[in-house]
């Protein structure tokens, strides 16, 4: 029985070549490399994992630090601002009592200016 079969759904002959079945069936397929195929990919792939998990802990925690700092900070920062809020209406108020202080004098000036001026003119008068 020298039937004759299509070399294209045996192992790796040139596409068109007709061999005897007999040796079809002889022939030997080279062995499946599993650690080639599917051990080295899964490997390579487990190592770029742990590698990414490693950069994304170390860019949270330098971010989390980050974090604290600035929120440590701030505070401080507002309560500084504040401060000066403060100081510079503090020193406003003082100016407008020095300026108040000073139409009260000016004032006090006028009053008695004006009751000597009433004194002589009463004098004047009797």
């Amino acid at each position: 029985m020298s039937t004759l079969v299509n070399a294209s759904n045996g192992p790796s002959e040139s596409a068109g070549s007709n061999r005897p079945l007999s040796e079809v069936l002889s022939a030997t397929f080279p062995p499946f490399d599993q650690r080639a195929k599917v051990v080295a990919p899964f490997d390579d792939e487990s190592k770029r994992d742990a590698e990414f998990a490693r950069k994304l802990n170390s860019m949270l925690l330098e971010l989390i630090l980050d974090f604290h700092a600035w929120s440590a900070a701030r505070p401080a920062h507002e309560t500084d601002k504040a401060a000066d809020a403060l100081e510079k209406e503090i020193k406003g108020l003082q100016n407008t009592e020095q300026e108040q202080e000073k139409t009260r004098q000016r004032l006090n000036e006028f009053i008695t200016r004006i009751k000597l001026a009433l004194a002589a003119l009463t004098g004047l008068a009797s």
